[in-house]
């Protein structure tokens, strides 16, 4: 959208034509995030790489932990939405992000050492 609307000024600015342009190229978006999502809903990653059981086990690994995340999200904006009686000041809003941000990140990292541990015990890694 951002892009549409840059471009959008610029031609204004320019006097350039551009109608065509941005319904040519807002179809492709359409159709390109159409189709990607028609796909992945039709499709079984797991089953579509279950010819490389090394390549399942990081894709399973990778969904566990993209599950953990949105969960633990939800459980940040649940907390949030308990604790807080009115709207949050613009401050306080970034202080939530900027600290669920630093959790998440400190997550991701403890979360990859330990992964990595337990792949070179089982000989994943020289």
């Amino acid at each position: 959208m951002s892009v549409t609307v840059g471009y959008l000024f610029e031609s204004l600015f320019l006097g350039r034509e551009f109608i065509d342009f941005l319904l040519i190229f807002n179809l492709r978006v359409f159709d390109i995030t159409f189709m990607t999502l028609f796909v992945s809903s039709k499709i079984n990653l797991i089953k579509a790489v279950s010819f490389s059981p090394s390549l399942q086990f990081l894709l399973i690994a990778t969904l566990t932990q993209i599950q953990s995340f949105v969960k633990t999200f939800e459980d940040f904006k649940l907390a949030l939405k308990s604790r807080t009686v009115n709207t949050l000041r613009k401050k306080d809003r970034k202080n939530f992000i900027s600290s669920m941000f630093y959790f998440f990140l400190k997550k991701s990292l403890h979360n990859s050492k330990e992964r990595t541990l337990a792949l070179k015990a089982r000989g994943f890694f020289d």
